[in-house]
Protein backbone atom coordinates (compact mmCIF):
# COMPACT_ATOMS: atom_id res chain seq x y z
CA UNK A 1 0.00 0.00 0.00
CA UNK A 2 2.89 2.13 0.67
CA UNK A 3 4.49 1.66 -2.91
CA UNK A 4 1.09 2.81 -4.46
CA UNK A 5 0.51 5.61 -2.41
CA UNK A 6 4.25 6.89 -3.11
CA UNK A 7 4.58 6.40 -6.93
CA UNK A 8 2.67 9.12 -8.30
CA UNK A 9 4.55 11.73 -6.47
CA UNK A 10 7.98 9.80 -7.70
CA UNK A 11 6.60 9.44 -10.98
CA UNK A 12 5.99 13.25 -10.84
CA UNK A 13 9.29 14.01 -9.42
CA UNK A 14 11.29 11.88 -12.37
CA UNK A 15 9.84 13.41 -15.03
CA UNK A 16 10.93 16.67 -13.29
CA UNK A 17 14.85 15.61 -13.14
CA UNK A 18 14.34 14.65 -17.05
CA UNK A 19 13.26 18.24 -17.87
CA UNK A 20 15.92 19.66 -15.86
CA UNK A 21 18.81 17.32 -17.57
CA UNK A 22 17.20 18.42 -20.83
CA UNK A 23 17.23 21.85 -20.31
CA UNK A 24 20.61 21.83 -18.52
CA UNK A 25 21.97 19.96 -21.93
CA UNK A 26 20.30 22.91 -24.18
CA UNK A 27 22.07 25.67 -22.18
CA UNK A 28 25.43 23.97 -22.18
CA UNK A 29 24.98 23.12 -26.28
CA UNK A 30 24.47 27.42 -26.95
CA UNK A 31 22.87 29.37 -24.55
CA UNK A 32 24.43 32.48 -23.33
CA UNK A 33 24.86 32.87 -19.98
CA UNK A 34 22.86 34.65 -18.25
CA UNK A 35 24.07 37.54 -16.49
CA UNK A 36 24.01 37.61 -12.37
CA UNK A 37 21.99 40.29 -11.96
CA UNK A 38 19.89 39.17 -14.80
CA UNK A 39 19.56 36.05 -12.71
CA UNK A 40 18.34 37.50 -9.97
CA UNK A 41 16.13 39.77 -11.92
CA UNK A 42 14.37 36.34 -13.17
CA UNK A 43 14.58 34.14 -10.27
CA UNK A 44 12.48 36.97 -7.71
CA UNK A 45 9.97 37.22 -11.03
CA UNK A 46 9.39 33.31 -11.21
CA UNK A 47 8.93 33.25 -7.25
CA UNK A 48 11.80 30.96 -6.38
CA UNK A 49 14.35 33.22 -5.11
CA UNK A 50 18.23 32.52 -5.15
CA UNK A 51 17.91 32.38 -1.31
CA UNK A 52 16.35 29.18 -1.49
CA UNK A 53 18.82 27.72 -3.56
CA UNK A 54 20.81 28.13 -0.68
CA UNK A 55 18.51 26.21 1.32
CA UNK A 56 19.93 23.12 2.93
CA UNK A 57 18.85 20.09 0.91
CA UNK A 58 17.51 17.46 3.72
CA UNK A 59 15.93 14.06 3.33
CA UNK A 60 14.95 10.78 4.93
CA UNK A 61 14.17 7.08 4.35
CA UNK A 62 10.33 7.35 3.83
CA UNK A 63 9.86 3.80 3.80
CA UNK A 64 11.45 3.37 6.87
CA UNK A 65 10.28 6.02 8.95
CA UNK A 66 6.97 5.78 8.00
CA UNK A 67 7.23 2.14 9.26
CA UNK A 68 9.30 2.73 12.14
CA UNK A 69 6.35 5.55 13.17
CA UNK A 70 3.44 3.49 12.88
CA UNK A 71 5.03 0.48 14.61
CA UNK A 72 5.81 2.74 17.36
CA UNK A 73 2.42 4.37 17.44
CA UNK A 74 0.54 0.54 17.67
CA UNK A 75 2.87 0.09 20.19
CA UNK A 76 1.66 2.82 22.20
CA UNK A 77 -1.97 2.15 21.46
CA UNK A 78 -1.65 -1.79 22.46
CA UNK A 79 0.44 -0.35 25.75
CA UNK A 80 -2.62 2.15 26.36
CA UNK A 81 -5.15 -0.96 26.01
CA UNK A 82 -3.55 -2.33 28.28
CA UNK A 83 -3.19 -0.26 30.84
CA UNK A 84 -4.54 -2.36 33.76
CA UNK A 85 -1.75 -4.97 33.34
CA UNK A 86 0.99 -2.93 33.06
CA UNK A 87 0.63 -0.74 35.49
CA UNK A 88 2.27 -0.46 38.66
CA UNK A 89 -1.09 -3.02 40.57
CA UNK A 90 -0.61 -0.03 44.03
CA UNK A 91 1.15 3.67 44.13
CA UNK A 92 4.85 3.17 44.16
CA UNK A 93 5.58 7.14 44.55
CA UNK A 94 2.38 8.08 46.77
CA UNK A 95 3.61 11.58 48.38
CA UNK A 96 4.47 14.22 47.01
CA UNK A 97 7.45 16.60 48.03
CA UNK A 98 6.97 20.00 49.29
CA UNK A 99 7.19 21.60 45.97
CA UNK A 100 4.71 19.86 44.93
CA UNK A 101 2.36 20.74 47.67
CA UNK A 102 2.99 24.11 47.32
CA UNK A 103 2.68 24.59 44.00
CA UNK A 104 -0.86 22.37 43.73
CA UNK A 105 -2.12 25.39 46.51
CA UNK A 106 -1.10 27.99 44.56
CA UNK A 107 -1.71 26.78 41.00
CA UNK A 108 -5.48 25.10 41.52
CA UNK A 109 -8.20 26.14 40.31
CA UNK A 110 -11.35 25.68 41.96
CA UNK A 111 -12.93 24.59 39.00
CA UNK A 112 -10.46 21.46 37.92
CA UNK A 113 -12.80 20.25 35.06
CA UNK A 114 -12.69 23.43 33.37
CA UNK A 115 -8.97 23.72 33.43
CA UNK A 116 -8.58 19.57 32.13
CA UNK A 117 -10.85 20.43 29.15
CA UNK A 118 -8.70 23.69 28.16
CA UNK A 119 -5.47 21.65 28.54
CA UNK A 120 -7.16 18.82 26.51
CA UNK A 121 -7.59 21.51 23.92
CA UNK A 122 -4.35 22.64 23.50
CA UNK A 123 -2.50 19.16 23.86
CA UNK A 124 -4.20 18.12 21.36
CA UNK A 125 -4.94 20.77 18.75
CA UNK A 126 -0.69 22.04 19.05
CA UNK A 127 0.05 19.22 16.69
CA UNK A 128 -2.66 19.72 13.98
CA UNK A 129 -1.80 23.57 14.01
CA UNK A 130 2.00 23.21 14.12
CA UNK A 131 1.47 20.40 10.93
CA UNK A 132 -0.91 22.77 9.58
CA UNK A 133 2.17 25.48 10.10
CA UNK A 134 5.06 23.08 8.62
CA UNK A 135 2.81 22.31 5.72
CA UNK A 136 1.34 26.13 4.64
CA UNK A 137 5.50 27.10 4.96
CA UNK A 138 6.04 24.57 3.00
CA UNK A 139 4.02 25.72 0.41
CA UNK A 140 5.01 29.16 0.44
CA UNK A 141 9.08 28.48 0.14
CA UNK A 142 8.21 26.39 -3.28
CA UNK A 143 8.97 22.84 -1.97
CA UNK A 144 8.62 19.90 -3.44
CA UNK A 145 5.41 17.60 -2.35
CA UNK A 146 7.92 14.94 -0.81
CA UNK A 147 9.58 17.74 1.54
CA UNK A 148 6.27 18.46 3.08
CA UNK A 149 5.16 14.83 3.68
CA UNK A 150 8.68 14.66 5.26
CA UNK A 151 8.25 17.19 7.64
CA UNK A 152 4.92 15.35 8.62
CA UNK A 153 6.58 12.55 8.98
CA UNK A 154 9.36 13.69 10.97
CA UNK A 155 6.40 15.27 13.31
CA UNK A 156 4.89 12.07 13.41
CA UNK A 157 8.16 10.21 15.01
CA UNK A 158 8.83 12.94 17.29
CA UNK A 159 5.28 12.14 19.34
CA UNK A 160 5.28 8.44 18.83
CA UNK A 161 9.08 8.21 20.11
CA UNK A 162 7.54 10.79 22.81
CA UNK A 163 4.42 9.03 23.68
CA UNK A 164 6.22 5.50 23.96
CA UNK A 165 8.77 6.60 26.05
CA UNK A 166 6.32 8.43 28.62
CA UNK A 167 4.25 5.10 28.69
CA UNK A 168 7.07 3.09 29.64
CA UNK A 169 8.01 6.00 32.52
CA UNK A 170 4.38 6.08 33.68
CA UNK A 171 3.99 2.20 34.30
CA UNK A 172 7.34 1.85 35.85
CA UNK A 173 6.91 4.86 38.35
CA UNK A 174 3.31 4.05 39.63
CA UNK A 175 3.25 7.62 40.74
CA UNK A 176 -0.24 8.72 42.45
CA UNK A 177 -2.05 11.85 41.16
CA UNK A 178 -2.81 14.65 43.00
CA UNK A 179 -6.63 14.60 42.88
CA UNK A 180 -6.02 11.00 44.01
CA UNK A 181 -4.04 11.71 46.89
CA UNK A 182 -6.09 14.60 48.14
CA UNK A 183 -8.86 12.02 48.73
CA UNK A 184 -6.89 9.93 50.34
CA UNK A 185 -6.91 7.44 48.16
CA UNK A 186 -4.15 5.19 46.79
CA UNK A 187 -5.27 4.60 43.60
CA UNK A 188 -8.40 2.76 42.54
CA UNK A 189 -7.83 2.80 38.77
CA UNK A 190 -4.49 2.41 36.71
CA UNK A 191 -4.76 5.90 35.03
CA UNK A 192 -4.82 7.07 38.90
CA UNK A 193 -1.44 5.58 39.34
CA UNK A 194 -0.03 7.14 35.97
CA UNK A 195 1.35 10.61 36.91
CA UNK A 196 4.84 10.78 36.02
CA UNK A 197 5.64 12.12 33.79
CA UNK A 198 3.47 14.55 32.59
CA UNK A 199 1.97 13.40 29.21
CA UNK A 200 0.21 16.25 27.67
CA UNK A 201 2.94 17.94 28.90
CA UNK A 202 5.33 15.87 26.75
CA UNK A 203 3.39 15.97 23.74
CA UNK A 204 3.36 19.78 23.58
CA UNK A 205 6.53 20.18 24.07
CA UNK A 206 7.64 17.83 21.71
CA UNK A 207 5.20 19.01 19.02
CA UNK A 208 6.70 22.50 20.23
CA UNK A 209 10.94 21.40 19.58
CA UNK A 210 10.25 19.23 16.98
CA UNK A 211 8.21 21.68 14.46
CA UNK A 212 10.77 24.40 15.04
CA UNK A 213 13.44 22.11 14.31
CA UNK A 214 12.12 20.72 11.45
CA UNK A 215 11.45 24.50 9.96
CA UNK A 216 15.03 25.68 11.31
CA UNK A 217 17.02 22.89 9.57
CA UNK A 218 14.91 23.38 6.39
CA UNK A 219 16.28 27.22 6.32
CA UNK A 220 12.27 28.45 6.32
CA UNK A 221 11.50 32.04 7.13
CA UNK A 222 9.36 32.59 10.39
CA UNK A 223 11.19 29.52 12.23
CA UNK A 224 11.24 31.61 15.42
CA UNK A 225 7.74 32.73 15.26
CA UNK A 226 6.66 29.11 15.59
CA UNK A 227 9.10 28.32 17.69
CA UNK A 228 7.44 31.81 20.22
CA UNK A 229 3.58 30.28 19.64
CA UNK A 230 3.85 26.63 20.17
CA UNK A 231 6.54 26.96 23.35
CA UNK A 232 3.78 29.02 24.65
CA UNK A 233 1.14 27.18 24.11
CA UNK A 234 2.97 24.12 25.39
CA UNK A 235 3.88 26.16 28.86
CA UNK A 236 0.28 27.24 28.65
CA UNK A 237 -0.66 22.94 28.21
CA UNK A 238 1.65 22.27 31.72
CA UNK A 239 0.36 24.91 33.64
CA UNK A 240 -3.31 23.70 33.23
CA UNK A 241 -2.40 20.24 33.86
CA UNK A 242 -1.32 21.18 37.31
CA UNK A 243 -4.45 23.53 37.54
CA UNK A 244 -7.02 20.87 36.96
CA UNK A 245 -4.97 18.72 39.44
CA UNK A 246 -3.83 16.21 37.34
CA UNK A 247 -0.24 16.45 38.07
CA UNK A 248 1.80 17.63 40.09
CA UNK A 249 4.46 20.50 39.35
CA UNK A 250 7.64 17.92 39.07
CA UNK A 251 5.32 15.69 36.27
CA UNK A 252 4.78 18.47 33.78
CA UNK A 253 8.37 19.98 34.39
CA UNK A 254 10.28 16.71 33.74
CA UNK A 255 7.76 15.84 30.82
CA UNK A 256 8.61 19.36 29.33
CA UNK A 257 12.18 18.17 29.26
CA UNK A 258 11.70 14.82 28.17
CA UNK A 259 9.27 16.65 25.02
CA UNK A 260 11.88 19.05 24.33
CA UNK A 261 14.71 16.89 23.73
CA UNK A 262 12.97 14.40 22.07
CA UNK A 263 11.54 17.09 19.58
CA UNK A 264 15.33 18.68 19.38
CA UNK A 265 16.95 15.76 18.71
CA UNK A 266 14.60 13.40 16.44
CA UNK A 267 14.69 15.47 13.53
CA UNK A 268 18.74 16.03 13.84
CA UNK A 269 18.73 12.22 13.87
CA UNK A 270 16.44 11.21 11.08
CA UNK A 271 17.00 14.40 8.21
CA UNK A 272 20.19 14.76 6.82
CA UNK A 273 21.69 16.07 3.34
CA UNK A 274 20.83 14.33 0.46
CA UNK A 275 23.43 11.47 -0.67
CA UNK A 276 24.40 10.61 2.71
CA UNK A 277 23.52 7.97 4.90
CA UNK A 278 20.90 8.68 7.56
CA UNK A 279 22.13 8.81 11.52
CA UNK A 280 19.84 6.01 11.81
CA UNK A 281 19.82 3.16 9.27
CA UNK A 282 18.11 -0.09 8.92
CA UNK A 283 20.12 -2.84 6.74
CA UNK A 284 19.80 -6.16 6.55
CA UNK A 285 21.39 -8.61 9.18
CA UNK A 286 21.64 -12.60 9.97
CA UNK A 287 18.10 -13.60 11.00
CA UNK A 288 16.31 -10.77 10.32
CA UNK A 289 17.58 -6.80 10.37
CA UNK A 290 19.52 -4.43 12.17
CA UNK A 291 19.86 -0.87 13.37
CA UNK A 292 23.41 1.25 12.57
CA UNK A 293 23.54 4.51 14.18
Amino acid sequence: MHRASTAPVATILCLQLLTWSGQARADEAGATPMPAATAEATAATEGAPLAQDRRPHLTLDLRFHATATGAMLILSGVSQLEAKRLAASSCRWCQPNPLDRWARRELLWSRTKTAANLSDVLAYGLPAGAALTLALTARADHTEVREAVEDLLVLGEVMAVGTLVTQGAKFATGRLRPDAWSTGGTGDTADSRMSFWGGHSMLAFSVAAGSTQVARLRGRPGWKWLAAVTFAGAAATAYLRVAADRHWLTDVVVGAGVGTAVGLWTPLLVLHPAGERSAVTLVPAPGGFALIF
